[in-house]
């Protein structure tokens, strides 16, 4: 291993010891670690009163390293480097301000092509008033969203899945590593927060997450199947993302034309050039089946868990982390920057983040060592073994969803907010030992009453 590959990943190596630590610390079993830091750090730092602890402080620390990272990732890359993301973006946007053709942008002598949709345009515009700089502080701004999302979502021990989510290699690492990180954020924050409004009733949720799924389209199967457990609201949500991402969709055709169509969705469809999933097994061996068997295989596999989880009336998040598991599972081209789209997992409790950090270490492993390996020399069995391995991984994780969760919701018309809090005819709903995800309302947060500081598997600390 190359000493600029090692300093390349340092950002993955820091989350990876941070992160395990985090992880260790809510593993049952670690009791002699847990009482330590206990005692050292949780409560110290408990008795200071004076700080928000809540999600703020997380997102605070977060957003101090993705600040640092758009100042020192945003330079130039020189053309013998290959192309420049961050360019594209800023081109892409500009080029929306005076009127020209935003999905496709010019560098180095040569066309990039910009395939994402009208809301990606829309920030690179905002982003674009800021230059480079302001392009990367736009896309991190959307990732560390994810932060007060997974506090708003995640209810049980939120504090420590907050910290999960926040230390996991499959989030910092990849936001601060490439701008491409950022941007595939948007799957995740998209689905999440369209969930949490239509849990709160808002009649914006479909509208926010058709035109969120604009930039990525694969963010709508985890917000469609989430809506399982949002009640008598989910069907109007589902009708107008769909209304919303269409009606955007067909604009955007209409004013650069059919070229912005194939651009957006045919050729995203059909693009397989690398992989870290079990399909990059296939691709170096160009055993890939055809296209359109591909695509009704995809198709199917996501029609049927959108259709399970609203049948057997999932809770919403379970729902959308199944639902993401197989967007990954079934997507033919799932590259590095993709892992974070597997963050709602996380918010299934302990267990299912220490499969989340499994996963993300084999496919960091694959993307930054045995790809790489296999495009320069053509040895491609390590590359292969750990997409297969990857994809073992994701069918494993998802039997163990359906396994875990599917027994608790039987007729469960939704969680949070699918009826009013204060019904004394609603049911208690039990979520499996140890999750993050549970009960019928929300508890803690900001101004609410209740101490948002419990430590997680251990004593909570004294108020003193």
């Amino acid at each position: 291993m190359t000493l600029s590959l090692l300093v390349a990943s340092i950002p993955e190596l820091v989350a990876g010891v941070v992160g395990g630590l985090v992880l260790l610390y809510g593993w049952p079993r670690a009791r002699a670690f847990r009482a330590l830091v206990d005692r050292a750090l949780v409560r110290p730092l408990a008795a200071v009163r004076r700080l928000p602890w809540d999600w703020r402080i997380v997102a605070a620390a977060i957003g101090v390293v993705f600040v640092v990272a758009a100042v020192v990732q945003s330079a130039p890359i020189p053309c013998s480097a290959g192309e420049d993301d961050t360019l594209a973006l800023l081109q892409s946007g500009r080029d929306l301000l005076t009127g020209s053709n935003p999905f496709v942008t010019f560098q180095c002598g040569h066309s990039v092509h910009v395939p994402y949709g009208i809301a990606s345009v829309l920030l690179d515009a905002l982003g674009s008033l800021g230059g480079r700089i302001g392009i990367w502080l736009v896309w991190n701004l959307v990732a560390l969203s994810l932060i007060p999302l997974t506090w708003a979502l995640a209810v049980r021990e939120r504090w420590y899945a907050t910290l999960v989510v926040a230390t996991t290699p499959v989030y910092a690492p990849l936001v601060v590593g490439s701008i491409q990180g950022g941007h595939s954020s948007i799957v995740p924050v998209a689905a999440l927060i369209g969930i949490w409004l239509a849990l709160r009733r808002n009649p914006a949720a479909g509208a926010v997450a058709g035109v969120l799924s604009t930039v990525k389209f694969p963010s709508l199967f985890p917000f469609w199947g989430g809506l399982s457990g949002t009640g008598t609201v989910r069907w109007r949500e589902l009708a107008v993302s769909i209304a919303v991402f269409g009606a955007l969709s067909v604009l955007v055709g209409l004013i650069w034309g059919n070229y912005a169509y194939s651009l957006l969705f045919s050729q995203q469809l059909t693009r397989a050039d690398l992989s870290i999933n079990e399909f990059g097994v296939l691709i170096p061996l160009h055993a890939m089946p055809p296209s359109a068997v591909l695509l009704a295989v995809q198709g199917l596999a996501l029609l049927a868990g959108i259709v399970f989880v609203h049948l057997r009336k999932w809770a919403a998040i379970p729902a959308v982390a199944l639902l993401t598991v197989i967007v990954a599972l079934v997507a033919q081209r799932f590259t590095e920057n993709f892992l974070i789209w597997l963050v709602p997992v996380a918010l299934l409790g302990p267990l299912y983040a220490r499969w989340l950090f499994a996963l993300g270490a084999v496919g960091i492993l694959n993307a930054t060592v045995a790809l790489p390996m296999c495009q320069q020399t053509g040895a491609c069995g390590f590359s292969e073994g750990l997409g297969g391995l990857f994809g073992l991984g994701l069918v494993v994780l998802m039997v163990l969803i359906l396994r875990e969760w599917s027994p608790q919701f039987p007729g469960h018309s939704g969680d949070l907010a699918s009826e009013p809090a204060a019904s004394p005819a609603r049911p208690a709903t039990e979520a499996p030992a140890g999750s993050f995800h549970s009960a019928p309302r929300f508890e803690g947060g900001p101004g609410s009453g209740v101490r948002p500081w419990p430590v997680p598997l251990g004593p909570t600390p004294p108020d003193g």
